[in-house]
């Protein structure tokens, strides 16, 4: 932004607005304007649930990579994605847990910020908590040394790439006493990426795989 521009929120809210509700509609306009506080409500609460969407989207289509990668067999796959479906949304316990083949996985929807290639910090906090998780366990699987661990994360193609990268990137000097941070520093050691290349008999049980999946 030049210095000389001026920011002004309004005006950069109804442009958002307006280029995507132009978009859903196939016509432009001034969406923003007529937007009621009823219509601002009812599309927050559509909001919230375009985002459970999306995430149901992004664990089924995971589940069916998951279920191809490791050779498990149809009948179970589709056994595996009714569970997905009928699990609601923010239910304790891991995104996909397969017992028998000892794999536990956590789906993160997670969109790089600002249209960018990064993830924010509270992003960036999220994907490492769920990494902690899986490998110091949770609810039904509280022990999970013996389980292969992956994260699906949303794939926007390069965006995406630049973004793990970074997240996988170890800090230098860190001076932090905060447990939790402490933690989040370690658990990046731990953290490996499955790319076309990998094979299932590469992967092990020390290590917490990044999945890109798409939707």
């Amino acid at each position: 932004m030049k210095e000389t521009e001026i920011y002004n929120r309004t005006e950069k809210l109804r442009e958002s607005v307006n280029e995507f509700l132009g978009h859903i509609n196939k016509k432009k306009g001034d969406y923003f304007s007529e937007l009621t506080s009823d219509d601002l409500i009812a599309f927050k609460m559509a909001l919230s649930d375009i985002n459970n969407v999306l995430t149901l989207k992004t664990t089924l289509n995971f589940t069916t990579w998951l279920t191809n990668f490791f050779e498990i067999s149809k009948d179970k796959q589709k056994e595996i994605l009714k569970r997905v479906d009928e699990t609601k949304p923010n239910t304790n316990g891991y995104d996909i847990e397969l017992l028998d083949e000892k794999i536990i996985a956590e789906i993160k929807c997670i969109v790089p910020i600002n249209g960018g290639n990064y993830y924010g910090a509270a992003q960036r906090n999220s994907i490492l908590d769920d990494a902690i998780k899986l490998k110091n366990g949770k609810k039904i699987v509280k022990d999970t040394k013996d389980f292969l661990k992956i994260i699906g994360l949303i794939d926007l193609g390069q965006r995406t790439d630049i973004a793990i990268d970074k997240l996988c990137t170890e800090a230098v000097n860190v001076r932090t006493k905060e447990k939790i941070r402490i933690d989040r520093h370690e658990i990046v050691k731990h953290i490996k990426v499955i790319d076309n290349e990998t094979k299932r008999t590469n992967l092990s049980t020390n290590f917490i795989y990044l999945k890109k999946v798409s939707v």
